[in-house]
């Protein structure tokens, strides 16, 4: 199965390096492979020349002037070539089997994994709060939602998931929302035009 990472950065040439690296990272099975695709949002810093030396020939760096998130999230994927697409923010971090469990879970049958996004709060209770919420609110939600409204739901963090690349094409790819409501939006279509979409606490991502 070959797996594409989608990294888009705006002004992120302190963390690009590491976030690369950490997909570089994952430990695969043989019949596995990955390739890296970083999408440069406009970035004014050295983000670009940073990544370039980062991806190295496993991948490559692409520009996308429309300014969002989605927007890059869609270049990338436009860009890619794996039967997995999966997108990851450029100042995260991620454990080296994070591509293993996604796999895990497309062969349980899901054609989405998202999972819990961690921030790095100084104070100990807002670390507990952010953990709490992560890890056992988030898995709730789409039940709740579901109960409201009648109509299946899906919690999708968008600088943390994967979904295979028929799921994302039966959506219309990413959808050109920008910033709040971006990943709601996502995780709403694939759950109701494409199947099942799992949160998985084993799939993690902690960011700056």
């Amino acid at each position: 199965m070959k797996f594409s990472v989608v990294i888009p950065a705006f002004n992120e040439d302190d963390h690009i390096v590491s976030a690369v690296q950490a997909v570089h990272a994952q430990a695969l099975a043989d019949e596995d492979s990955i390739e890296v695709i970083v999408v440069d949002n406009n970035s004014e810093d050295g983000t670009q020349d940073a990544a370039i030396t980062a991806v190295g020939t496993n991948g490559k760096v692409v520009y996308e002037k429309e300014p969002g998130p989605n927007h890059a999230r869609q270049r990338g994927f436009l860009e890619s070539s794996g039967d997995v697409i999966c997108f990851l923010d450029s100042d995260c971090r991620i454990p080296d089997d994070w591509i293993s469990n996604i796999k895990l879970e497309i062969q349980k049958g899901a054609v989405a994994v998202s999972g819990p996004y961690y921030y790095e709060f100084s104070v100990a209770y807002q670390d507990w709060l952010n953990k709490l919420y992560a890890s056992v609110v988030l898995p709730f939600l789409p039940h709740l939602l579901r109960l409201l409204f009648l109509r299946k739901a899906a919690v999708i963090i968008g600088g943390n998931f994967a979904v295979t690349r028929e799921a994302l094409n039966k959506i219309g790819g990413i959808p050109p929302v920008r910033f709040w409501g971006d990943d709601a939006a996502i995780g709403m279509m694939l759950a109701r035009r494409a199947g099942k979409v799992k949160f998985s606490k084993k799939v993690w991502a902690r960011t700056s």
